[in-house]
């Protein structure tokens, strides 16, 4: 548990360092301090994405569900011709990158440490552009399913990092090249098809005044989930292939359904609309999709799947939405306000519940994907 303990805690230390300008920006200098601009200058991001990044390039092949699976398909495809790894279907780019990489070495571990690189370097780019409220992403990070995921499932884990490029050319307002990272995103991983949405997302962003058009069909969506997925497991069966078949099936994931559905209603009740620039208008779009889809996930498991392009971006969103809050809500700065008092809720309430189920899994050694217990690569 010590090393899960460490990426959480850890990080909050070095909220204390940072870098800051001086000088209308001429200079930069090291600064120490608890003070504001310390904390929204801080190295806390870029900690826990550095140590997060050496407990996936340092674990055993055992933590990940998949990863002796995709350690058979290293050995095989780093052996292959070139022409044989480029043939393979589907996710031929993620079998390429298995050869490129064993032309250089043949070892697992440095596989491993290259893909979580090659992963992390978006996700830590993408939430280090605003430090604010740091420790709140980071909580709110680690208890998404994203978080698990990206220890097992090696290819949707790259695919939702070239999502995220991806959505650099739709804030750009570059089509041709969203459409290029997208196109290398499905590469990777084919559900990856659901980047497609980012960009009429992000552009047509809903207000509060139409989002009652939104509530009625999410609520259809869930009401009649069985039917409408059985509606559509014709098209998905054959975009996804018999890997993937779509069935219904009880999940029992209601908990995350009703998680997201919160989030949703405080990302439309707290913020004050004049206030909130385009971007965080957007991601609420995104969070919108994120209940819908997560409304066949009780039903289905490849709902989850295709649900986490859209929920790597709730940490990012939520500290936004406190940041815009309605003035009568007060601020996360103003002790005892409504909103400093929900900023205090969901970190405490996110941390406790880490720190329960890790401690959980660590001690009966049953998690989800095979994540906990720890073990490093030497052991």
């Amino acid at each position: 548990m010590i090393p899960y303990l460490i990426l959480l805690l850890v990080p909050l230390l070095f909220s204390a360092f940072a870098i800051v300008s001086r000088d209308q920006g001429r200079r930069r200098v090291l600064k120490i301090g608890i003070d504001k601009e310390t904390r929204n200058n801080g190295f806390m991001l870029p900690a826990f994405f550095t140590i997060f990044f050496l407990l996936l390039a340092l674990r055993d092949e055992t933590i990940g569900r998949d990863l002796l699976k995709y350690k058979y398909y290293f050995q095989r495809f780093s052996n292959l011709d070139l022409e044989v790894a480029l043939e393979t279907k589907p996710d031929s780019l993620f079998w390429l990158l298995d050869w490129l990489v064993g032309q250089f070495t043949h070892d697992y571990q440095w596989f491993l440490a290259v893909v979580a690189g090659l992963t992390l370097l978006p996700i830590a780019k993408l939430y280090c552009e605003d430090r604010e409220h740091g420790f709140l992403k980071i909580v709110l990070f680690v208890n998404l399913s994203t978080f698990v995921m990206i220890f097992s499932g090696l290819r949707q884990a790259l695919a939702i990092s070239m999502g995220l490029i991806a959505y650099e050319f739709v804030r750009k307002k570059r089509p041709f090249w969203f459409l290029i990272c997208a196109f290398i995103a499905v590469g990777f991983h084919h559900t990856a098809f659901m980047v497609v949405g980012f960009y009429p997302l992000y552009h047509f962003p809903l207000r509060k005044k139409q989002v009652w058009v939104a509530i009625p069909v999410i609520a259809l969506l869930f009401v009649f989930n069985r039917q409408i997925f059985s509606m559509i497991t014709g098209p998905v069966n054959a975009l996804l292939g018999e890997k993937y078949e779509a069935t219904i099936e009880d999940t029992g994931s209601y908990t995350m359904l009703i998680v997201f559905a919160l989030f949703a209603v405080l990302a439309y009740v707290l913020p004050n609309e004049d206030r909130m620039d385009k971007e965080t208008l957007a991601l609420r779009n995104f969070l919108l999709i994120t209940v819908a889809l997560q409304c066949f996930a009780p039903i289905n498991a490849l709902a989850m799947r295709m649900n986490y392009y859209y929920i790597i971006f709730i940490p990012i969103l939520i500290p936004r939405v406190l940041k815009y809050s309605e003035e009568r809500f007060g601020s996360t700065q103003r002790r005892g306000s409504v909103v400093w008092w929900v900023e205090m809720g969901i970190t405490a309430l996110f941390l406790l519940y880490y720190l329960y189920t890790t401690y959980v899994s660590c001690q009966t050694g049953s998690s989800a994907l095979d994540t906990y217990p720890y073990v490093p690569f030497w052991e």
